[in-house]
């Protein structure tokens, strides 16, 4: 699959999922379920406040994963990634999906240079040749200005299709080692975060 597309804004418009799941905590929830006994909810507002600051910074994280890889700014993957928390607690094991979704993100918006002589080159990714676009063009379109390197669909002006690079979701689903290290990190982070949060239910804190 080539990492540049060529296609209108209106195809563009489906999310692509990516999952990242792990059981996080596992003795670690356990030890807080011990030590807020008594206290009501004590173990659930600690756990949950645990797991919202980890998945805050597994999310930061996985911008600067993707950026070793891609030709991307982490402010450009933020802007063009939601993402969704899902939490499900059984037994001592917690399992964390984040759900990220986007659309294709712009192919200006990654590493592509547009020549005095109007000659565009662009790479997607670090690693690869910045690649010529025969007949493409940079410029700004529409009464938003839209700012995009583009080809025109036929000898007339209009209409124009936009070259466009690939979602961060699909950035993701393409390395096993990329999902597999944002999920390290989310496991990191709790257990870093954990002992705060149930030390702020005990002093009253988390009310």
């Amino acid at each position: 699959m080539s990492d540049i597309s060529l296609m209108s804004r209106t195809e563009v418009g489906a999310g692509i999922n990516v999952f990242l799941t792990d059981d996080v905590g596992g003795l670690t929830i356990d030890r807080a379920r011990k030590l807020l006994t008594g206290i009501p909810h004590g173990a659930e507002k600690a756990i949950g406040s645990a797991l919202k600051r980890a998945t805050t910074t597994a999310e930061a994280y996985a911008a600067r994963v993707i950026g070793r890889e891609y030709v991307i700014k982490a402010g450009d993957f933020k802007s063009y990634t939601q993402s969704k928390k899902h939490y499900i607690t059984s037994g001592g094991s917690t399992t964390v999906d984040i759900e990220f979704r986007g659309h294709h993100i712009p192919l200006y918006k990654f590493d592509t240079k547009v020549g005095s002589d109007g000659r565009v080159t662009a790479r997607v990714k670090k690693g690869s040749s910045r690649k010529a676009l025969d007949h493409a063009f940079g410029g700004r379109v529409g009464m938003r200005n839209h700012a995009g390197v583009f080809e025109r669909e036929t000898s007339k002006r209009l209409p124009i299709r936009e070259f466009m690079g690939p979602s961060t979701p699909q950035m993701m689903s393409f390395n096993d080692d990329i999902q597999q290290e944002i999920g390290d990190k989310l496991r990191e982070a709790f257990d870093a975060r954990i002992d705060h949060e149930i030390l702020a239910v005990l002093n009253g804190w988390r009310g």
